[in-house]
């Protein structure tokens, strides 16, 4: 196989060749996308004739100079180290809010945290490194062992996130359509075993890409010989062609989950707005108050939902379709050129979606932004409890029976609804009720 022919570089004078070579050896480096090189780069054919060329002047012009210009190395620095900052401090702040806040040990807190804690993991193993490349091209300097660990654990926690997301929306689901359901099946212990299942999948699942990472090297024309200052972290390049790798990762970690969520969301969002319909009501003469802030409430929660969908949707579409760019569209025209804007908007938006999640799941609930502000502020975090804000949830405490029968099912629904419609966030009834109850767990507060 002609290594030049199956992943060619752009014609034209060297300097293009230099800078479009760069995002290619970044595309390698960051995130396994590109594949090493089988045979030596026939550089004759691009200008660089091995007689003339040195084994340094060949790998910088195949790979690009070794560092970025300083002006792009500075930008990208910024932005990404704006991206680090704003992620750690967002993901460790949802963390220590759930750990100290005994009332925020529910169901959909643990999902929470499970999710922090794996954007959390891909931001320090990532990023970083991610920033470091920017600086330093190649070689790779950080040898083998972390090589494989950063592919692995990154692949890992982008697999726990997809699941926790899935796992979450299906909680939502659950407390809207069916509480009644949910009241019976609801529980700490069982939360706790869907996460750590989540988590075995997701590094499991994770497992082919560490162990087909590897320390990768330019082959010198000249005598055949790999070329030490070359190095970078890659796959092989015949992997996709024996094993469908990303292709299996797109269908399974985005294009199921995806319609999982649009179909569990558009259930939701149908629901909401039945429930807002029948609660519309005529008392002496007017419309309720209640009933009309209801409705008004509801109508924010599905556009959160849709927020949701859509948050999902951008940072994770970006990242896939970059891969099977690279892989299926060698031959359109202007490919390199489109593969460097894919790759540019594919990292920035891989990396965003660590970060926002705490603003779009989080932020966004009352009772985190007032943990947020009192834990930054360095005020005791009883005094968010004792401060008056805990009165605001206390219509959302859970009845303690639930019965089968109409009247039963009635008061639970209309407790589940009207936890819905006084508040503007998403998340709703999460504790068993005391007939219920499988796991022991006592009855707590369920707002968020």
């Amino acid at each position: 196989m002609d290594w030049a022919t199956e992943y060619p570089f752009p014609e034209g004078n060297s300097s293009m060749v230099f800078n479009k070579s760069i995002d290619n050896i970044n595309q390698i480096l960051a995130t396994s996308f590109n594949m090493a090189p089988e045979h030596a780069l026939e550089a004759e054919e691009y200008g660089c004739f091995t007689a003339n060329c040195s084994p340094s002047e060949y790998v910088e012009f195949v790979l690009g100079p070794q560092t970025l210009p300083l002006y792009k190395a500075i930008l990208i620095t910024i932005i990404f180290g704006a991206v680090f900052i704003t992620g750690v401090i967002g993901n460790l702040l949802v963390c220590i809010v759930i750990i100290r806040h005994s009332t925020m040990h529910t169901a959909t807190n643990y999902y929470l945290f499970s999710l922090a804690v794996s954007d959390l993991l891909y931001l320090l193993f990532g990023l970083p490194t991610e920033i470091f490349l920017y600086w330093h091209q190649y070689p790779f300097l950080f040898g083998l062992t972390f090589c494989k660990i950063r592919a692995f654990i990154s692949e890992a926690c982008t697999y726990v996130s997809v699941f926790t997301i899935v796992a979450f929306s299906m909680e939502r689901f659950l407390a809207i359509c069916y509480p009644l359901y949910l009241y019976a099946m609801v529980g700490f212990k069982r939360a706790m075993r869907i996460i750590t299942a989540l988590w075995i999948i997701s590094f499991l699942s994770a497992i082919p890409f560490g162990l087909l990472t590897d320390i990768q090297y330019l082959i010198y024309p000249l005598d055949n010989a790999p070329i030490a200052e070359s190095a970078f972290c890659s796959m092989s390049p015949e992997v996709p062609n024996i094993i469908p790798i990303f292709e299996l990762s797109f269908c399974v970690f985005f294009v199921i989950p995806m319609i999982i969520i649009i179909l569990l969301y558009g259930r939701m969002g149908a629901k909401i707005r039945s429930r807002a319909t029948l609660k519309l009501g005529v008392r002496h003469g007017t419309i309720n108050q209640e009933a009309r802030n209801s409705q008004k409430k509801k109508k924010t929660v599905i556009r959160m939902l849709a927020a949701v969908v859509v948050t999902f949707f951008v940072c994770w579409f970006p990242f896939h379709i970059q891969r099977l760019w690279y892989l299926y569209a060698k031959n359109i025209e202007n490919f390199q050129d489109i593969n460097e804007w894919l790759f540019s908007i594919a990292g920035f938006a891989y990396y965003v979606s660590c970060t926002i999640n705490p603003i779009v799941y989080s932020v966004m609930s009352r009772r985190y932004r007032v943990a947020f502000k009192e834990l930054l502020c360095g005020k005791p975090v009883g005094a968010y409890y004792n401060s008056g804000f805990a009165r605001d949830c206390s219509s959302f405490r859970e009845p303690t029976t639930a019965t089968t029968n109409k009247r039963g099912y009635d008061r639970v629904q209309s407790n589940a609804d009207s936890t819905l419609i006084s508040r503007t966030d998403i998340v709703i009834v999460l504790e068993n009720s005391a007939s219920a109850r499988t796991d022991g767990e006592d009855s707590k507060e369920t707002c968020i």
